[in-house]
């Protein structure tokens, strides 16, 4: 049914009244309360609905005026416009702030490579990476003749060797633990602590761990230990300074 149109207005011939857009008006209303919401940092998750609710009503208004059902084109528009802007500030705001939260007792010296600890080891030429970019590899370990002038050898034992390299990918030094290296070692089966090898004779001739790793420095040091013949593994467990994790290695012993 055709509707009748509206009169002129007295003196002013051919001239209508502006046909209000209402839902327009509703998201420019919407978008200033969650720019005013948002404005308080509790405020922030609320002012992300708010925003989305400013945004679909703008689109509404918007499409009332293109198909001529309203005049007022503004309102919908900066509706549309701030509530899109607020909502996506928002949150993003507010996946920064539960980010940060969750890891807000993260160190620079916590490991990060999955399954390294104590409890958990990694494999012969397994990597530990540390959250500020240190890194620990160990080798797997070969069996050597034994060294000169060791004074801790016991009869019977023999010697393996097997390597340990740290790598600081980060722009900063690193200071080493007071003997360059923080570890443990239990030979399986059994759980004994191996004594040795003591070789001042070999020392000097090797260079150990220095004092601190460089910028972008990689350093790798051979290391001993003496084991009974039928020790089948070595439980090695190490951090490259005293304020680390520390990581853990099983090394076959063969």
């Amino acid at each position: 049914m055709k509707t009748k149109p509206l009169p002129d207005l007295p003196g002013l011939p051919g001239l209508t009244p502006k046909r209000p857009n209402d839902i327009g008006m509703v998201a420019l209303a919407l978008a200033v309360m969650a720019v005013l919401t948002a404005g308080t940092l509790w405020g922030i998750p609320l002012a992300v609905p708010l925003g989305l609710a400013a945004a679909v009503c703008g689109l509404i208004g918007w499409r009332k005026v293109k198909r001529g059902q309203a005049d007022e084109r503004l309102p919908a528009f900066a509706g549309l416009g701030l509530g899109a802007t607020t909502a996506v500030v928002c949150l993003g705001v507010t996946a920064w702030f539960f980010y940060s939260l969750s890891h807000a007792y993260d160190r620079p010296e916590d490991l990060i490579s999955k399954g390294p600890s104590y409890a958990s080891t990694l494999n012969p030429g397994g990597t530990a990476h540390y959250r500020d970019g240190v890194r620990v590899t160990v080798s797997k370990a070969r069996r050597v003749p034994n060294l000169p002038g060791d004074v801790a050898l016991v009869k019977g034992e023999v010697t393996y060797e097997f390597s340990v390299t740290y790598v600081n990918d980060q722009d900063k030094s690193v200071e080493l633990a007071g003997n360059g290296i923080r570890s443990q070692m239990r030979l399986m089966p059994g759980g004994l602590t191996p004594t040795g090898p003591v070789s001042p004779e070999w020392n000097s001739h090797h260079p150990w761990f220095p004092k601190e790793l460089a910028p972008h420095q990689k350093v790798t040091v051979k290391m001993h230990t003496n084991a009974p013949p039928d020790a089948t593994t070595l439980d090695f467990t190490c951090a490259p300074t005293d304020y680390r994790d520390e990581a853990h290695w099983l090394l076959q012993l063969s």
